[in-house]
């Protein structure tokens, strides 16, 4: 009988541990079920107006080497031609990406430079001179995995004539 109850007992352990990978895997699926899930986008920045409106507008936005650098530098959040890398689809990065891209499209977004009125145009071409000259644009952060944004002094000394020239045209 010893035998009986000792096979009981193994037979208890074996549906104990059935039981607890059956629930382990349960719980996988479903962390990986929310994980995609919140990796989906809520929202997208708007990108239906770049067609009408291109930050590379050569009448409002002069300057070839200043326009690129612009582009370069700023276009990824500040315009409507973003481009979204693979990262800005995964959570919670995605999060963090859209919320900065239009916190900058808010601040200043050169796609829609016309619909400016010539004061806001004259306070937002002062506004980055200054932060460009003093490297607080582009940030850190996106530098990082944008080498192509960093600006050399060169850059700088472009954007900030071709920005004081500009202030001068809206006067």
């Amino acid at each position: 009988m010893r035998w009986v109850e000792q096979g009981s007992a193994n037979l208890q352990i074996a549906l104990v541990e059935l039981v607890m990978k059956v629930v382990a895997s349960v719980v996988i699926f479903v962390m990986l079920a929310v994980f995609v899930g919140l990796s989906r986008p809520r929202y997208r920045v708007d990108q239906a107006t770049s067609a009408a409106h291109d930050h590379r507008d050569a009448e409002s936005l002069r300057g070839a080497e200043a326009e690129k650098t612009l582009a370069q530098a700023c276009g990824n959040c500040h315009s409507n031609q973003t481009d979204w890398p693979w990262y800005s689809q995964v959570a919670p990065v995605s999060w963090w990406i859209q919320g900065h891209v239009r916190k900058g499209r808010e601040e200043l977004n050169f796609s829609e430079w016309r619909n400016y009125s010539a004061r806001q145009r004259r306070a937002k071409l002062d506004s980055i001179c200054g932060v460009v000259s003093t490297s607080r644009m582009p940030p850190w952060s996106y530098t990082i995995l944008h080498p192509e944004a960093r600006l050399t002094a060169e850059d700088k000394n472009a954007v900030c004539v071709w920005a004081t020239m500009e202030i001068e045209h809206e006067k």
